[in-house]
């Protein structure tokens, strides 16, 4: 397959050539493209997210802040 980039594009890529971190302008691209996978992913896993608490929010399923906070914070910030 052949492509054309942009300039900006191309100067991006030979950026991330120059670092030495990637072998290839074909390395830097599944790079990118797996990065793009995976942030799909977590946005599709924080709109769940959301609409799971919605749910739960309707059926009345729900704590003051005040009562989990501490909880929060030990499991995402190891306080």
């Amino acid at each position: 397959m052949l492509v054309t980039l942009s300039p900006q594009t191309n100067r991006l890529l030979q950026q991330k050539l120059s670092t030495g971190s990637y072998r290839s302008a074909d390395d830097v691209l599944l790079a990118a493209l797996e990065a793009l996978d995976a942030a799909d992913h977590l946005d599709r896993s924080a709109l769940d997210a959301i609409d799971r608490a919605e749910d739960q929010i309707e059926r009345g399923q729900v704590r003051e802040w005040k009562d989990i906070r501490e909880q929060v914070r030990a499991k995402f910030l190891g306080k």
